[in-house]
């Protein structure tokens, strides 16, 4: 089977949605699959599936997107997305296409659902955010998203929701059933080598992008509490120094560590990290994303067997899978640093009870996030059974 993935997440051994959709396509032959990047611009080369061609709608992001205007722009492109079906014909040129697939994020999904129903081609639509209610101008603009949305949605081939809770919503909101496709562990994942711990304050590692106003209040409140009981914060991904200092991360406990290649990340937080932070919005009008999107980095955060402390609202993602897995994550579950460091002292003092949370959540990690496994659930919603090309 051929089979054209366009869409503005783009897919690259990097982060969140882009190593969701680099490894569930790592293992599509490369002849087989081609790739065309949506109106946020390209992916970075040297992060790339080997050996698959990519191609992009456009050349580069358009200036207009980074200037005050950004609001119309972005109302344009939402509006005229769909007209863009010719443009990935003719990035796809005399290529067989098979099958569409794309993600729900941004817009140019919209020109892949165009695209797909013009060639009478099957459309596979994964979810990894509630994009339809994402940077909403008005109730108009709500109803309007949920009208071609919905079309798009009950008319996909196959429906791919990262959690349950996302399937259930849009099975209410939208009318069509959608089966589940949780974040998932690399192909060649395995855990890394036990590290004996140096003597340094006590540090919880934190990776990941703050995309949310919400998380970025989460890790100041980490970092105040780290700072209160004498230990370190360590913030791995895109955030730079600057952009630290900006959202108020500049106290002297707080290290931003930067982005580090997929095959060193976990042995290095591993080397460098006694516990894990996963922190979701308490924001009320984030509250509705927190219940529906699956957090990508639990996924390898429990590949390390590190503990890992949740801090967000009772009702989150994250949340319920740790109580339908015993528990595997230490849970504060209200906005208070005076709480939040009365659990990360809990930890720094209970060595034990750092290996039982970490061995617990390592476990239900193999169980829900196998490689294997998301590759068959995708074979299956491609009509494939246990074949993949």
């Amino acid at each position: 089977m051929n089979l054209l993935y366009c869409g503005c997440a783009p897919v690259e051994r990097s982060c969140h949605g882009s190593l969701f959709l680099y490894r569930l396509l790592e293992s599509w032959p490369a002849e087989n699959l081609r790739i065309v990047e949506g109106y946020l611009g390209p992916s970075d080369p040297a992060r790339r599936l080997p050996g698959v061609r990519y191609a992009g709608l456009t050349r580069k992001p358009p200036r207009l997107q980074f200037t005050r205007f950004a609001p119309y722009f972005e109302a344009a492109v939402e509006r005229f997305a769909p007209y863009d079906a010719p443009r990935v014909q003719r990035r796809v040129g005399d290529w067989r296409v098979d099958a569409v697939v794309t993600v729900g994020q941004h817009h140019s999904w919209r020109a892949a659902a165009a695209f797909a129903a013009r060639r009478g081609l099957p459309l596979h639509l994964i979810m990894h955010d509630d994009w339809p209610r994402t940077a909403l101008r008005n109730a108009a603009h709500e109803r309007a998203r949920d009208r071609y949305f919905g079309d798009a949605y009950r008319n996909a081939a196959s429906r791919l929701c990262i959690s349950a809770r996302m399937a259930e919503e849009y099975a209410a909101r939208y009318g069509a059933p959608g089966d589940v496709l949780p974040p998932f562990r690399a192909r060649e994942a395995t855990p890394p080598a036990p590290q004996a711990r140096p003597e340094r304050p006590f540090t919880l590692a934190f990776a990941g992008s703050v995309h949310w106003p919400g998380l970025a209040a989460a890790l100041r409140d980490a970092a105040a509490a780290m700072a209160a009981i004498g230990g370190r914060l360590l913030i791995f991904g895109p955030l730079s120094a600057a952009a630290a200092r900006s959202i108020g991360l500049c106290d002297a406990s707080t290290i931003i560590g930067g982005m580090v290649a997929g095959q060193d990340f976990l042995a290095e937080l591993t080397a460098r990290a006694d516990a894990l932070f996963l922190p979701f919005s308490f924001f009320e009008n984030e509250r509705r994303a927190m219940r529906l999107s699956f957090p990508s980095k639990l996924v390898d955060y429990t590949l390390t067997r590190l503990p890992i402390i949740l801090y967000g609202p009772p009702d989150c993602t994250a949340a319920e899978w740790s109580r339908a897995n015993g528990d595997a994550l230490l849970h504060v579950e209200t906005p208070d640093v005076t709480t939040l460091a009365a659990a990360l002292a809990e930890l720094a003092r209970d060595p034990p009870l750092r290996r039982r949370l970490g061995e617990t959540a390592g476990d239900a990690g193999d169980r829900d996030f196998s490689y294997r496994s998301a590759q068959a659930k995708f074979a299956a919603a491609l009509g494939l059974g246990e074949a993949q090309c």
